[in-house]
């Protein structure tokens, strides 16, 4: 059963997976989900990104939402945020 997806959200998730806009983890999601908008099983789609049927399975149920264009995004995690600078600069003496 094809995923439920509106053109408007398609068009949105188009413009959002372009490789200038976005990370390869919300790209990557992004395919899975216009792939399964498409009809494709999750286990082709497994195949076709690269990743674990599990996953393409999991996202089909995540993306089965009103708005999965909001759940491209990756979540905040806890934890020390990142560095402002990289590489570290070397001690000065």
């Amino acid at each position: 059963m094809p995923l439920p997806l509106a053109d408007e959200q398609r068009v949105a998730i188009e413009m959002m997976i372009r490789p200038d806009n976005v990370s390869r983890r919300v790209a990557q999601r992004g395919q899975a989900v216009l792939l399964l908008a498409d009809g494709v099983a999750p286990g082709d789609v497994a195949l076709a990104l690269g990743i674990h049927p599990r996953t393409a399975e999991k996202w089909r149920v995540r993306f089965s939402c009103e708005d999965p264009v909001r759940m491209l995004a990756d979540a905040p995690r806890s934890g020390r945020p990142p560095s402002l600078s990289w590489p570290p600069t070397a001690p000065r003496s």
